[in-house]
């Protein structure tokens, strides 16, 4: 192997520079026909899929959530321990506890601090995470002829 010169380097680099932005180009293409012409592939209500006879590309969204551990506590304090137990577990962090949400939209039960929604709206925050597209080849099926018999 034999040095570049600064020339080529800089050649280089803007070559890469310009695959890159190719590339941001053609991923965004390929999420904007996944997104638009897509369906939902079984059990992935967060992902859209487009499939032709070479590749499978899925995009998918989700979801982050954040919990501030003060406003946790907060709750935490004014609840009765059961239902506290209900909204949240603690993990190394507090957690979200399946069913949380649910319990808020109902009635809330006995014992619920009066501002116990605004208190957990204030300490759980839900953001959307950015859409993700996955390609992946298909694999050939085979196509060795059956033999006949005589």
């Amino acid at each position: 192997m034999r040095r570049m010169t600064a020339k080529e380097l800089d050649n280089t680099v803007e070559r890469l520079e310009e695959i890159r932005v190719e590339e941001e180009v053609l991923r965004s293409t390929l999420l904007e026909q996944v997104e638009a012409f897509g369906f939902s592939p079984a059990r992935a209500e967060k992902s859209r899929r487009l499939e032709t006879d070479l590749h499978q590309l899925t995009v998918t969204t989700g979801t982050t959530t954040e919990i501030k551990d003060t406003a946790v506590e907060r709750i935490r304090l004014a609840c009765p321990r059961g239902l506290f137990d209900q909204l949240f577990c603690m993990v190394t962090k507090w957690k979200l506890a399946p069913g949380a949400t649910q319990i808020l939209a109902d009635r809330l039960p006995a014992g619920a601090p009066r501002h116990l929604r605004m208190w957990f709206n204030r300490a759980v925050i839900v953001k959307e995470t950015g859409p993700r597209l996955r390609i992946e080849k298909v694999e050939a099926e085979c196509s060795t002829p059956m033999p006949v018999s005589s």
